[in-house]
């Protein structure tokens, strides 16, 4: 609660602090610069390619979920944007570790303004709790995005594009929202000059959250800051840096999920409150990061922008699991096991590349070469638990479970990598209808690892260099169409193994797309259908002993074996339309369809939906413009999955889920509003699905109530 106090004393005396400041330095009233703020009129994007291309430009799927979206939707985390994003299914193994999918694989691409990014160590997927309030703007490419990230899968690349001062008078805004299970969050955004003449400018943000979950005992723990500083050196350049923090401490989280059976082969019918954590399992995360960017335009009207970005991962945990079928009458049967570990993670990621337009023929053509790489530092420790009591009567479990005692701990991995990527892209006009898009990436990947559970002769060592190249055209059919084609190469080294202790090849393959784009309503409206084949083999899919049950590494790290599939071959369609329909009305709706198989025509990763449906729509009535109201709809087709059961392996199926959300605002004043936000209306039970026996409950009705104040 200090926490919460200190933010809110902040953002007042903020308000005083804008008062004193404008009669002492008698700075003029100045309206902020131009920015981003309606869905459908984002000039350009530069997630795909590097280079500023429309949206109708870029020959591939994008989703722009811009502030004013998650202002409507209320999506404080990266979870929120994502499950709310066309093409995008979200699982996860626990509470704590949530993983993303596009088109059926992983989504393991992350950026931060164009810079690639670490992911998550433990999922390699991106981190699901980071929080939105630093951000302008999410950009989500879906495909494969080699080009600019190097390694990857074709699932999608996330691109963060961080919030500025662009802020020529003090502003600031305070944020208060409740809702269900006690959730608590106040947000608080404060822009101002630092110089009369407002050429250098400081933003600066702050989020306090603290909530209980549907799940007994499970509560989370959320602090958030971020400062930058803007500064115009020139007419021609600009320098920003910059840093944020965020701290996360939820307390009595899981470790995987629960048992879906009982000893007798019955269905366990679990209260979607049911968990197997105990009052004193934690899994706190911290995540610190500093930047600077410098800028410059020439007068030829090239463009130099280097970066270079520090950030530091830190985790400390303790973990309760327990495993096994418990008896329909007694609860006993289930198996205890416990885990204690800390870590941290160091990267290191520099960026320069120049973009500027050429002439060639007779005609005018965009280029950016540039260098991106990261070196990454990863070292972590576990702890080995004494004695376990037993776990007694399931049906009376309430946490209260003695904790082990651990030991002094062993070094559990020490893993030095190195990225570089050298990489040239253009846009070239061919004719005045038709454009080409064509880049080349050279990348090289160099990892030194060190992993107490390798054997001598299978580590997670490797020295790759990949040539990758993307290419795309794009034809004007008309004066709102065009249609567009790409391709792409696909790399990834994984870390799966295989029940040999062997890590498996790294992902290759290739990538294609072919689309129209459309422009409609003076660019307030952008529509596309994509069409797309990836080509992958060295897939990694979950291992199975001949009973249908997980096999799981014998080495002691309780990780699933996996198997390495040679000839997938995934096809589908991505549907999409956002912006303004009319004035007042704004809206955005995805439908998303893939067929994912291997070699021999099976389907494979069965566990994520085949078709996904997102929609989300809000409407300011002329007569009543101080009113917006709005809604979604979230629907996904069947899905199964096998998991583990006393008499061998057993078949899950999730039929279509259907999610209905609405909210609603009411602006009192300019600066003060009021927002209701209501989600999954219909209360739908239903299992979230994974491929690794870790099914859990989705997330019941869930309510809230937020109140924004401008200062």
């Amino acid at each position: 609660m200090r926490s919460t106090n200190t933010l809110l004393a902040l953002a007042l005396l903020s308000s005083s602090f804008a008062r004193a400041q404008s009669a002492e330095n008698k700075i003029p009233e100045t309206k902020m610069l131009e920015t981003i703020r309606v869905e459908a009129t984002v000039e350009s994007t530069s997630s795909a390619a590097k280079l500023p291309l429309t949206l109708r430009e870029t020959p591939q799927s994008v989703t722009v979920i811009t502030s004013e979206r998650i202002e409507a939707q209320n999506l404080t985390s990266l979870q929120d944007v994502l499950d709310n994003t066309p093409g995008v299914y979200t699982y996860a193994w626990d509470t704590e570790r949530v993983l993303f999918t596009a088109r059926g694989f992983l989504i393991d691409n992350l950026m931060y303004d164009g810079v690639p990014a670490e992911t998550s160590f433990s999922t390699h997927s991106v981190d699901e709790t980071l929080d939105t309030a630093l951000y302008d703007r999410i950009e989500i490419v879906r495909g494969a995005t080699g080009l600019m990230t190097g390694a990857g899968s074709p699932a999608a690349s996330i691109n963060l594009i961080r919030k500025h001062a662009d802020s020529t008078s003090l502003t600031s805004t305070l944020g208060l929202t409740v809702g269900s299970w006690d959730d608590r969050r106040i947000d608080v955004d404060v822009a101002t000059p630092l110089t009369s003449d407002g050429s250098v400018r400081a933003r600066f943000v702050g989020v306090y959250q603290d909530a209980d979950s549907f799940q007994n005992l499970y509560s989370k723990n959320k602090k958030v800051f971020y400062g930058i500083v803007d500064a115009d050196l020139s007419d021609a350049t600009k320098f920003s840096v910059g840093a944020d923090f965020q701290d996360n401490q939820p307390q009595s989280n899981t470790w995987g999920s629960f048992p879906l059976f009982l000893g007798d082969g019955s269905l366990a019918n679990w209260s979607r409150s049911v968990t197997t954590a105990t009052d004193w399992s934690f899994w706190n995360r911290r995540k610190k990061s500093a930047f600077a960017e410098l800028t410059h335009t020439f007068d030829n009207g090239w463009t130099l922008r280097s970066s270079l970005n520090w950030r530091r991962f830190e985790e400390n945990l303790a973990l309760f699991y327990v495993y096994g079928f418990p008896d329909p009458e007694t609860g006993a049967g289930l198996e205890p096991f416990a885990y204690r570990s800390d870590g941290k993670i160091t990267e290191l990621a520099l960026d320069l590349h120049a973009t500027g337009s050429i002439s060639l023929f007779g005609r005018e053509h965009e280029l950016a070469i540039g260098y991106n790489g990261s070196k990454v530092k990863n070292t972590g420790n576990e702890y080995t638990p004494g004695e376990l009591a037993p776990v007694g009567n399931f049906f009376e479990w309430d946490g209260a479970y003695p904790e082990p005692t651990f030991d002094d701990g062993f070094l559990l991995t020490d893993i030095d990598s190195l990225q570089n990527g050298w990489y040239v892209a253009g846009r070239f006009v061919i004719a005045a209808p038709l454009k080409a898009i064509a880049g080349v990436r050279y990348s090289t990947w160099k990892t030194d690892s060190f992993y107490y559970y390798d054997s001598p002769d299978f580590t997670f060592s490797f020295d790759y260099q990949k040539v990758i190249p993307y290419a795309g055209l794009i034809f004007d059919v008309s004066r709102n169409y065009s249609l567009f084609a790409s391709y792409t190469e696909i790399f990834k080294p994984q870390n799966s193994r295989d029940e040999n202790f062997k890590y498996l090849d790294a992902v290759d393959g290739n990538s294609a797309e072919v689309g129209i784009k459309g422009e409609h309503f003076d660019h307030r409206l952008n529509t596309s259908l994509t069409l797309f084949e990836t080509k992958q083999d060295n897939v990694a899919e979950a291992a199975i002993d001949a009973d249908g049950n997980p096999i799981i590494l014998g080495d002691g790290s309780g990780q699933q074996a996996s198997v390495a599939i040679d000839g997938t071959r995934t096809r589908g369609f991505e549907l999409e339309a956002f912006g303004e329909l009319t004035p007042g009305w704004s809206g955005s709706i995805g439908w998303t369809h893939y067929q994912i198989e291997d070699a021999d025509g099976v389907s494979v990763r069965t566990f994520v939906p085949r078709t996904l449906i997102r929609a989300f729509t809000t409407w300011t009535p002329a007569a009543l413009d101080k009113l917006t109201i709005g809604g979604g709809l979230n629907w996904q087709s069947d899905s199964t999955t096998l998991v583990g059961a006393p008499a061998g392996g057993a078949t899950i199926r999730q039929g279509d889920v259907t999610q209905i959300s609405l909210m609603a605002r009411y602006r009192f004043t300019p600066k003060i509003s009021v927002q209701v936000n209501g989600s999954n209306l219909l209360d739908k039970k239903y299992y979230v699905l994974d491929d690794y026996d870790n099914t859990h409950y989705g997330e019941p009705l869930a309510v809230s109530a937020s109140l924004s104040w401008e200062f």
